[in-house]
């Protein structure tokens, strides 16, 4: 199945996953981390142990964290 993956700031990327697999799964198959990232699949919230389907769409936003005192 073709997933794409988009990274805030990075040019899209597409894998070509087993069925069944999950954001956790490809993520490592590309080398890109989870850890710092909001993700999402198709626009939804979601983790790295969310299963895909074929055309799905894996958005990664780093978080932001911080403020003023």
């Amino acid at each position: 199945m073709n997933i794409k993956i988009l990274r805030l700031g990075h040019s899209a990327r597409h894998h070509e996953a087993a069925a069944g697999a999950t954001v956790g799964e490809v993520l490592d198959a590309v080398d890109l981390p989870a850890a710092g990232h909001a993700i999402s699949v198709n626009g939804l919230g979601a983790s790295t142990t969310t299963g895909l389907s074929d055309g799905d769409v894996v958005t990664l936003v780093p978080k932001v964290e911080g403020g003023s005192k």
